[in-house]
């Protein structure tokens, strides 16, 4: 098995994520092309969390070139209603591996990092959401102790 290491995106590695959106934005359209489409993904949304305080991109590297990555941040406190019980909690935005270097471990590593990038910030939880048609996604989550919290539904019109 490859040594994959695991560390926070500097500006210089924006190209590398950008290549990988295009991986996920195919793969979402693939999955739902009544709702995505594959456009141009300007670098700025990636910049702005390379530099945000509480925000990480977590690059998986192997000898040097990013393979894949995790998009994670603070989200903050839970929702202010009498009824829910108040949580500090992160969200993992995005998680990409390369087309040709999946089902080597490296998504797992990866959602070990987002956890301890939750942990060290003393969050209470890790949230994700997930496209119902992406089985492989869903039993990767599964196998690290996701659950499913809400189910979200759509009628079209």
């Amino acid at each position: 098995m490859p040594k994959i290491t695991i560390r926070p995106a500097g500006e210089g590695d924006i190209p590398a994520v950008v290549a990988l959106y295009r991986q996920l934005d195919q793969a979402l359209v693939d999955l739902q092309p009544e709702f995505f489409c594959v456009a141009p993904r300007g670098d700025e949304f990636v910049r702005q969390a390379v530099k945000a305080a509480d925000a990480d991109y977590l690059l998986a590297e192997e000898d040097g070139a990013v393979v894949g990555f995790a998009l994670v941040n603070y989200a903050g406190w839970t929702p202010e209603f009498s009824c829910v019980l108040p949580h500090r909690y992160a969200c993992l935005a995005d998680l990409v591996v390369d087309e040709a270097h999946r089902q080597q471990g490296i998504g797992s590593t990866l959602l070990g990092a987002a956890k301890r990038w939750a942990r060290d910030r003393r969050l209470e939880y890790l949230e994700l959401s997930v496209l119902s048609q992406n089985a492989p996604a869903i039993a990767l989550y599964e196998s690290h102790d996701f659950v499913e919290a809400t189910r979200v539904m759509r009628c079209m019109l």
